[in-house]
């Protein structure tokens, strides 16, 4: 065959359709057949290859012309590659909010996903596939011809798309109604229509100014004794692997022997930590939390900082998702300033040269944000130093479905166990304080995560459709003595079996600071306190 002959552009893209249709969607076609299984609906699974391919064609015909169709094919066959692999691998769904998260992620965590699988499915289905339609000649052509040429061809897969639509109309109004989850899957339409809406939301967010909220604050108690917090906040931990929550495996050795209330029943904001941890420290709820309002408002600690707290966020992660943008910043992901670095730099890093900066705020309320990397996957493996690793065999590659239940199950608990650890030297590092302070930690994750449950890993899926495991998080208190004594603590460990959620996080915090503000919401702040 004869790769560098003359092709129309309109028989280009046709070509370049079919190949996405069938080769780019397999995930679609599992997921589609758990709804309609095959042995009932092998005609309308057949169809669906057709709709698929008339769509997608028509679609790619009104953008394609002789100088934009390589560039156009080109990219979607990389990028294509690239979700097919991590949709087939770990159940991944690249919506906006994904889209979000793998941006402002550490380069060095997205380096985890790379794998000699990938680097198969990216130059099989994106590199050769590529290379073919570079080298390919496109036949030159009047604007007329072009045209003439793509209303044919438009037209042609505009009635085969309607009359199979027509031919399966009961199936395709339940696909259209009832299974609406299954068009996240359909590639490369839905990411598409994800990068456009993570553009837009972009310029939205770009657009609106920033309004300052809970400037009246002030720090309002009788008791002037100065308060330390220190608040976790923790990246993917399930709340059904603590061991404080009844999980079989003894995961929190260290803080079952601490007087710590676990909130069992702690509901996120969203699935991944780049909608999750922005939408935590907002006023906003769930529902209304969008990142143009939320990113554009004063967070609460921003709030806190308006009343006179010192406020401090050292990240181990991937940033503060411009939650702390008008607050002190560090970053601990480098050995230069983590001290405890094997060669990941670990969270109790965090901790190291704390005291120092306790030892300078001395004379404020201090609130400090530790935001950890946890159990960040798919590599759980790299997530915990070699001594904290209880359980075993692990899963040791970022390939987790190669991996057994029990491997991927084992390697988790590990870095639940080092949350532990880290969590335990917080609550010890508050002790040393707790002369000059009332001091008290609060642990919250940002998300769960996956472990395989039904066929899916890590995080990310649209909240409408999320597993509990991926939106029930660990979340925990402790409080000295002193702090104690300001909180009905029967009480709270009655509330902490009841559902709670990121909503509550904004007003519990202005609470637990004694901050007078209008902003604040009694009602949304869980801590029953002592009049």
């Amino acid at each position: 065959m004869e790769l560098t002959r003359n092709i129309t552009t309109t028989r280009l893209v046709i070509i370049v359709a079919a190949f996405l249709t069938l080769v780019g969607n397999g995930k679609f076609f599992s997921e589609t057949v758990i709804v309609f299984p095959l042995q009932d609906n092998v005609l309308f699974i057949a169809s669906l290859s057709v709709w698929l391919f008339s769509f997608l064609s028509i679609l790619l015909l009104l953008v394609c012309y002789k100088y934009s169709v390589k560039p156009i094919l080109i990219a979607l066959l990389l990028t294509s590659s690239i979700v097919s692999y991590v949709a087939n691998a770990y159940g991944i769904v690249l919506d906006d909010n994904m889209i979000t998260n793998t941006l402002e992620t550490n380069p060095l965590e997205v380096l985890d996903l790379f794998s000699f699988k990938f680097l198969l499915y990216f130059v099989i289905l994106g590199v050769i596939p590529s290379y073919l339609v570079y080298i390919v000649h496109v036949s030159s052509t009047t604007w007329k011809q072009q045209l003439w040429s793509k209303t044919k061809t438009i037209t042609v897969m505009a009635i085969v798309f309607v009359m199979v639509t027509l031919s399966f109309s009961k199936a395709y109004t339940s696909l259209a109604r009832e299974q609406r989850h299954l068009r996240l899957y359909v590639n490369p339409t839905y990411y598409l229509y994800a990068i456009g809406k993570y553009v837009n939301s972009r310029f939205a967010t770009a657009a609106v100014p920033f309004k300052k909220i809970g400037t009246d604050a002030v720090i309002d108690r009788e008791d002037q004794t100065r308060k330390l917090i220190i608040m976790i906040a923790g990246e993917a931990a399930r709340s059904d692997r603590f061991s404080l929550n009844g999980y079989k495996r003894t995961t929190n050795p260290l803080l079952e022997k601490e007087e710590v209330i676990s909130l069992n029943q702690m509901y996120s904001c969203g699935t991944d930590t780049a909608l999750s941890v922005p939408c935590m420290f907002s006023s906003l709820n769930k529902d209304d939390y969008s990142h143009a309002q939320g990113k554009n408002m004063s967070n609460v600690l921003d709030v806190l900082n308006y009343a006179g707290v010192e406020v401090l966020w050292r990240d181990n992660n991937s940033s503060s998702k411009s939650v702390a943008s008008r607050l002190p910043f560090e970053d601990y992901k480098s050995s230069s300033i983590n001290s405890v670095c094997d060669p990941e730099c670990r969270d109790q890093g965090m901790l190291s040269d704390l005291q120092k900066y306790i030892n300078a705020h001395k004379e404020k309320d201090i609130v400090v944000i530790l935001h950890t990397m946890g159990s960040h996957g798919p590599a759980y493996y790299k997530r915990y130093p070699e001594q904290f690793e209880k359980f075993t065999p692990v899963c040791e590659t970022n390939q987790l479905n190669e991996c057994s239940n029990e491997q991927i199950n084992n390697a988790y608990d590990n870095t639940i166990v080092y949350t532990d650890y880290v969590l335990a030297k917080t609550i010890e590092l508050l002790k040393n304080n707790q002369d000059s302070f009332k001091t008290a930690m609060f642990y919250m994750s940002d998300h769960g995560e996956s472990l395989g449950e039904n066929g899916l890993y890590l995080h990310g899926m649209p909240y409408f459709m999320a597993p509990d495991e991926q939106i029930h998080v660990g979340s925990m208190l402790w409080f000295d003595e002193r702090f104690s004594k300001d909180i009905n603590i029967n009480e709270l460990k009655s509330i902490a079996n009841k559902k709670l959620s990121h909503d509550n996080i904004f007003h519990t915090l202005l609470g637990l600071m004694n901050i007078k503000t209008t902003v604040y919401n009694e009602e949304l702040d869980f801590i029953p306190y002592f009049k």
